[in-house]
């Protein structure tokens, strides 16, 4: 990877995910959806993370958010071009038990050591995967040519959390202090340290009419990025009957997201490997 210079910082994409509302409002970073934020929702008429596709980008959806999108879009310099920016880091919430969790859309090096230096001086961070073909990737932080997707949880959705407010703008400015590092040659080679690549998501079983039969079982709640082995139990009917995991090896997350269950997604599955 090249030098990172042009860095776009941003928050709200989620109007009702407040970390990066009001840290956005704090250092005057990018609030994506405002509208969304200023009516505490998730969005408006539609999700404003699945609007940044190519083929979304160029159509003429009304919606507010696709409006958004390509207003967004045009003042960044515009996904593909030479214009877009280096880099995007883009700020969540979560309503999972997943910690400070750093989504990375590619393997690169540069962000992969970054995002492990971070794994190593702050407790409780994870390293997770979501490898993207980045044209038609609807989220927002494909706009640039790298991107990372911090997640912060457990966090009630229009809610704030002192603790979890002011280590998400640790890890932002660390992430920011280890990019100058990278950009000088002076970036730490660190070893050692684990991610998560997503494999897929699974839903809640429903039955003929789409309606959610189980729910996740007590056993498996909050255990994101914890072991989930054939025959364990991973959901539970609403008479107390156990559903047993009947699959790989895996380790979940975004385990019960709130946000999810209008995405037919109970938690999403993932790879742990371990780097030396």
């Amino acid at each position: 990877m090249d030098c990172i210079k042009n860095i776009v910082i941003c928050g709200g994409t989620h109007g009702n995910e407040l970390t990066g509302v009001y840290l956005a409002k704090k250092h005057g970073w990018l609030l994506a959806n405002q509208a969304a934020a200023a009516a505490c929702r998730r969005y408006i008429d539609k999700d404003l993370n699945r609007c940044f596709a190519l083929s979304n980008l160029n159509d003429n959806d009304n919606a507010l958010e696709s409006a958004r999108a390509r207003e967004i879009n045009a003042l960044l310099g515009k996904k593909g071009s030479e214009n877009a920016p280096d880099f995007i880091l883009d700020i969540h919430n979560t309503t999972a038990n997943m910690g400070v969790t750093l989504i990375l859309s590619s393997s690169e090096p540069a962000l992969l050591q970054i995002s492990a230096i971070i794994a190593n001086e702050f407790s409780n961070i994870h390293i997770y995967l979501q490898p993207e073909k980045r044209d038609e990737s609807p989220y927002l932080g494909t706009i640039a040519k790298s991107d990372v997707c911090i997640e912060a949880g457990p966090q009630a959705h229009g809610t704030l959390d002192a603790e979890l407010f002011f280590k998400v703008e640790r890890v932002v400015f660390r992430f920011l202090e280890l990019i100058e590092a990278w950009n000088n040659g002076a970036l730490p080679k660190i070893s050692n340290f684990e991610t998560f690549t997503e494999i897929r998501s699974i839903d809640y079983p429903r039955d003929s009419g789409g309606n959610i039969t189980a729910i996740i079982h007590p056993a498996l709640q909050g255990k994101d990025f914890c072991e989930l082995k054939n025959g364990m139990p991973v959901f539970m009917d609403f008479d107390g009957k156990e559903i047993l995991w009947e699959g790989e090896t895996c380790y979940p997350a975004f385990i019960n997201e709130a946000a999810y269950y209008e995405k037919g997604i109970a938690m999403s599955l993932a790879e742990r490997f371990l780097h030396s």
